[in-house]
């Protein structure tokens, strides 16, 4: 005749299960905190290449070049990027603007923003649009 209640093996092996998925799920949980957590940044990163970008056509097309210098990560002394979108949110953040032909019309202007996560990581977003007289 059997005995009616469980033994320890087998609570030891439900015990072992059930750690086993309970681990799997926290690591699903500490997965989606990073993602969103990134999602955030990629939306400050965004943001902040919009209002740089605002100001690149807000400014007289004779004087994109001067004002947003080819290359200079954030920007020249007077001029720096850092003003423009309102203080950086991001670590390490840092935007750069190039020109394909800093002497071309329509201007081809590109810029790129880089920051690191909380993991260390480097993160890029980048954006571009064309000037004309």
């Amino acid at each position: 005749m059997r005995n009616k209640g469980t033994t320890l093996v087998e609570i030891l092996i439900a015990t072992l299960i059930f750690t086993v998925a309970l681990a799997a799920l926290l690591g699903v949980v500490v997965s989606i905190l990073y993602l969103i957590d990134t999602s955030r940044e990629e939306a400050i990163a965004v943001t902040d290449l919009r209002s740089l970008m605002e100001r690149i056509r807000a400014t007289g097309f004779s004087s994109i070049t001067a004002q947003f210098p080819n290359g200079v990560a954030d920007g020249s002394a007077g001029n720096t990027y850092q003003d423009v979108v309102g203080g950086y949110r991001l670590s390490a953040e840092t935007i750069t603007v190039t020109y394909a032909d800093t002497s071309a019309d329509p201007l081809e202007i590109r810029a790129v923003l880089t920051w690191q996560d909380k993991r260390g990581r480097t993160h890029t977003v980048a954006t571009s649009t064309f000037r004309t007289r």
